[in-house]
């Protein structure tokens, strides 16, 4: 069957900072998986071909409301550039929608090829499809049906299912329209042999557009893919879309087939980069040392980076010392937060002690930290989030060089969300959730917050304040050779140039956008 997979621009506020959009893994072991079926597999990277311009979103489109000095722009290939280029005669459209943020331009491009393409049966996929499949279904009437959770056996069978004439509902993993009403089917096992599954048909994929990534000029091709060892995560944090995507159980792939995976990668399409994108990359420790071995004994030219996911513990002077001779350079820490109260509301099985112990050998073996962390959670407190100052500034005096600080957005397919939902807090019959909660949260007055304990306002002082008062204020002090490097990387400009958009944007909505 001839197949067309895509995936869509990214949804901007005109004249933000561009998106940076990095390889679309998933979208790549599917093409791989379809190739190795003998379909043949059409890939429009939306998000990265064309001239890499911005392009103007109809905003009429939008079922509720948005202020009106926040024009919309798509960035990437236009709307009309992408229904162009689909083949003729493909019979299968899918779409790989990973974030909820980007669903009403997701939802305007589903319904543009629908109405040009009619022959042909859509399907859509992702994290984004998979937490809220039946707003998809709805709001897109030409989607014959949504993937749920992982995506390679399910899509197959899928094809299989219209070669043969054979009912949808026969397939495992999805959710369509019957009758007027919308099902689910039976639920698809999880995939378990993960070593057979093919390596990501990145030949299909404009490898050459995807962003090259900061501060690694040392890198021997800076050229950067994706790849996971592991799929599934044990842990159920409540503000992860995890369990519903992908699931609990834990399964890994062994440490040859990942560093197979590596050279054959490096040899095809000369990637000298590579980023795990497992959600807890290390459950066990053997195999994270077999791993390393394996990348030493191969004197692969490569540099790499993976998350720590929860179980930081794990990352010990041995397992860092291991790493860091195997050409890992950096290492992605999760705390979420640094109050103890919050990372057992949110079920996020994070010992803070022991995290920094872990950071401390990091740096002690010329590795690069970064972490997450997230503000505004509900339930939050002001006392929780003196809690987190505290832990940046130690994070700092441990010789953390950046973290990244989300204002919390709650995902459809996150226990998080579907609490709220269930309260009557988050509604889906218009867009003002998607605008207000995922789209807009970074702007002053104009989004929605879960958190009645800290009002907006004084939510987005704290959020700076964590930022420059804090981590960065304690990075100047304890590690200043480093401050002066996020200088000039541009780390501070960009948070600078943020914090100017937001007071302009306040400024505007006092004055009736003025």
């Amino acid at each position: 069957m001839r197949v067309c997979l895509i995936r869509p621009p990214k949804l901007m506020i005109k004249n933000a900072a561009s998106v940076v959009s990095f390889p679309p893994l998933g979208m790549a072991l599917i093409a791989a998986a379809l190739k190795d079926r003998g379909h043949t597999v059409q890939v429009i990277d939306a998000a990265v071909s064309g001239d890499g311009g911005c392009h103007d979103f109809d905003a009429s489109q939008i079922h509720g409301s948005l202020p009106a000095q926040n024009a919309l722009v798509t960035s990437g290939l236009s709307f009309d550039a992408i229904t162009a280029s689909i083949h003729p005669d493909t019979e299968l459209i899918g779409f790989s929608c990973m974030f909820s943020i980007d669903w009403v331009s997701d939802r305007a491009l589903i319904n543009a090829v629908s109405a040009r393409y009619p022959h042909a049966t859509l399907i859509a996929g992702g994290e984004s499809a998979t937490g809220m499949p039946q707003v998809f279904l709805t709001q897109c009437p030409g989607l014959a049906a949504c993937v749920l959770g992982e995506g390679e056996e399910t899509v197959t069978d899928l094809i299989d299912a219209l070669a043969s004439g054979r009912p949808l509902s026969t397939v495992s993993g999805i959710m369509l329209r019957s009758d007027g009403a919308y099902i689910k089917t039976e639920k698809r096992e999880r995939m378990r042999k993960l070593d057979d599954i093919p390596v990501p048909a990145w030949e299909e994929f404009p490898v050459e557009l995807y962003p090259r990534p900061l501060r690694r000029a040392d890198a021997p091709n800076p050229i950067t893919l994706p790849l996971i060892a592991t799929r599934g995560c044990p842990f159920r944090c409540t503000f992860c879309t995890s369990p519903d995507m992908w699931g609990t159980r834990y399964y890994l792939r062994s440490p040859q087939s990942v560093a197979d995976e590596i050279a054959m990668v490096q040899q095809r399409f000369q990637a000298g980069n590579f980023d795990f994108f497992d959600l807890t990359a290390i459950i066990k420790k053997k195999w994270i040392l077999e791993f390393s071995q394996i990348l030493r004994d191969r004197q692969l030219d490569i540099l790499w980076r993976f998350p720590a996911g929860t179980r930081s513990e794990a990352i010990d002077e041995e397992v860092v010392k291991a790493l860091s001779s195997s050409g890992c350079h950096e290492i992605i820490y999760a705390p979420e937060s640094g109050s103890e109260r919050v990372l057992e509301m949110i079920k996020k099985k994070v010992n803070i002690p022991n995290m920094l112990q872990s950071m401390r050998y990091a740096k002690k073996h010329g590795m690069r930290i970064y972490i997450n962390m997230i503000i505004g959670l509900p339930g939050e407190r002001h006392s929780d989030i003196f809690r987190t100052c505290w832990f940046l500034i130690q994070c700092a005096r441990v010789g953390v060089n950046d973290v990244g600080l989300a204002k919390f957005r709650p995902y459809p397919g996150s226990a998080l969300f579907d609490q709220l939902h269930e309260q009557g807090r988050i509604s889906l019959d218009t867009d003002d959730y998607f605008v207000d909660s995922l789209f807009l949260v970074d702007s002053i007055l104009l989004n929605k917050f879960y958190n009645p304990e800290i009002k907006s306002d004084r939510l987005y002082m704290l959020y700076y304040f964590l930022y420059l008062g804090s981590f960065y204020s304690a990075q100047c002090l304890f590690q200043f050779g480093n401050f002066r490097a996020i200088l000039r990387d541009g780390t501070m400009y960009r948070y600078g140039a943020n914090l100017k958009k937001d007071i302009t944007s306040k400024l505007r909505n006092w004055t009736g956008g003025k």
